[in-house]
């Protein structure tokens, strides 16, 4: 924790909350919105609120959580209503939205008056969350999304070392997915080799074999999806589940799952790998049985390594009315001694590099090399930066490529055309 903010918080806070009671009010409120689901993070965010009023009486947090779907459009109308949070908790992607909708406070001269040392911070997830070189968000953690997780258990069986950094794509990750399907008797899979955590993705097959979805992550001006890099990415990713069946479809992947999160499917013994990233550790330690570990997402056929990404962190609304007492709460929450706590879960990598290299995160609950994830934020990926990203994905992208994966179209007869009205629509024909 930077030194002169130890200072700050010991003597600014209880002076602005004595002004205020000496003003007859006796309790300031800071309301502080958040979308946490797991009831672990739940939990340790109320102990730090609760934490945070014992050192300053005469606050309170009042803490809002909020369904994720629901988040965006909740603050925007409470801005727009002059009822915001003061605090609003933010992903890397919804960032983007609700920074252009002129949500948060530029917390740049609060940083520079306070001297806050931004520098111990990972790069890429603190410039997300400073578009045009000013701070809009403090980061609390960042979320690659390239480890691999392997049941070890199946690897043995089925005579395999374990993977290792530096593998690829196609091979020897085709070869290795085949002798790790099982099927019974009657041929039908019992046990998939690879799947994805949440539907069916592509992006880290994207990024790995130096693709992207668009031609600039923070200014783009055009989809590139029909790029041959691109394509070959997601023809691969189709040929795994069409070609080669080493991977479920949508369908085949709720009848394995009957709508149970897909982590379960790894968890269960159902899948012998999983892409997706440090928060699924809970989860799969809950299983005595499960005997799993991590290595970095293969990199692909030309010599690429890459993966999506998520984080967090905490950014202040513009239209509080508190902003000196909230700002002073912000920094709390994200200080090292906070976040070290969220930190021992083993659910968060955090954004702090040198909290992150420590041994509170290190030697948390997870896989035995969950180490490889201090280096992974280097080759991380985010989403474009668009207001109407959500709408392009999940409106118009997911639509046109669901027929891909059940194996009514091939890439190349959906690709090409849905890339391109894309670019008819949200790119002015670009």
């Amino acid at each position: 924790m930077n030194r002169n903010f130890r200072f700050c918080a010991a003597v600014i806070l209880p002076a602005v909350l004595a002004l205020s009671a000496g003003c007859g009010k006796n309790v300031q409120t800071i309301r502080l919105a958040q979308f946490l689901t797991d009831p672990i993070l739940i939990a340790k965010i109320n102990q730090l609120a609760s934490d945070i009023e014992k050192r300053h009486p005469g606050l309170h947090i009042e803490v809002d959580n909020i369904p994720y779907n629901e988040y965006q459009e909740k603050i925007t109308t409470q801005m727009a209503a002059g009822n915001a949070p003061d605090i609003v908790y933010v992903e890397v992607n919804n960032f983007v939205d609700l920074y252009l909708r002129g949500v948060f406070e530029d917390l740049t001269p609060y940083c520079q008056k306070d001297g806050l040392d931004l520098k111990g911070y990972y790069p890429g997830v603190l410039g997300r969350f400073s578009p045009g070189g000013k701070v809009y968000a403090i980061p609390q953690d960042t979320a690659p999304s390239g480890l691999m997780y392997y049941n070890r258990k199946f690897f043995r069986e089925a005579g395999l070392p374990y993977p290792k950094a530096g593998w690829t794509w196609p091979e020897p990750f085709l070869s290795i997915c085949q002798k790790l399907v099982q099927k019974d008797a009657s041929g039908h899979v019992t046990r998939w080799a690879y799947i994805d955590a949440y539907g069916v993705q592509y992006e880290n097959f994207l990024f790995s074999n130096g693709a992207n979805y668009v031609d600039n992550t923070e200014h783009p001006t055009r989809m590139i999806l029909d790029s041959p890099r691109a394509l070959e990415a997601i023809r691969f990713r189709w040929a795994m589940i069409q070609k080669d069946h080493v991977s479920p479809d949508p369908s085949q992947i709720q009848t394995f799952n009957l709508s149970a999160g897909q982590e379960e499917m790894f968890a269960n013994g159902r899948a012998a790998m999983i892409s997706s990233g440090i928060w699924q550790t809970p989860r799969f330690l809950q299983n005595k049985d499960l005997d799993f570990d991590v290595v970095e997402f293969p990199g692909g056929p030309h010599g690429d390594r890459g993966w999506g990404t998520g984080g967090s962190g905490y950014a202040l609304s513009k239209s509080s009315k508190r902003k000196d007492l909230a700002w002073m709460v912000l920094k709390e929450i994200t200080s090292e001694a906070s976040v070290s706590q969220l930190a021992g879960t083993g659910m968060i990598q955090p954004a702090l590099m040198k909290l992150a290299q420590s041994d509170v995160f290190l030697k948390s609950p997870g896989p035995e090399h969950k180490g490889i994830l201090l280096q992974m934020p280097a080759r991380s990926h985010y989403e474009p930066f668009l207001p109407n990203w959500n709408e392009i994905y999940y409106g118009t992208l997911g639509p046109a490529l669901d027929p891909v994966w059940l194996g009514r179209k091939k890439p190349v007869d959906a690709i090409p055309a849905v890339n391109q009205r894309i670019n008819e629509k949200f790119f002015f024909g670009k």
